[in-house]
């Protein structure tokens, strides 16, 4: 199973936003799209890669 993070992507404004639950790799490829925004991440544990509880 892939680790998955919490990611935050700085807008136009500078301020970060929510981008969701994913992989690193998914993030860095959402980041390359949209410009290469900073990207902000925090390790979730728990949760699976459908977002429900893992148990």
């Amino acid at each position: 199973m892939e680790k998955l993070f919490y990611f935050e992507m700085k807008n136009s404004k500078g301020e970060f936003e929510p981008l969701g639950v994913m992989t690193p790799r998914e993030a860095a490829r959402m980041s390359w799209t949209n410009g290469h925004a900073a990207i902000m991440s925090k390790r979730v544990r728990g949760i699976n890669a459908a977002g429900t509880s893992i148990r």
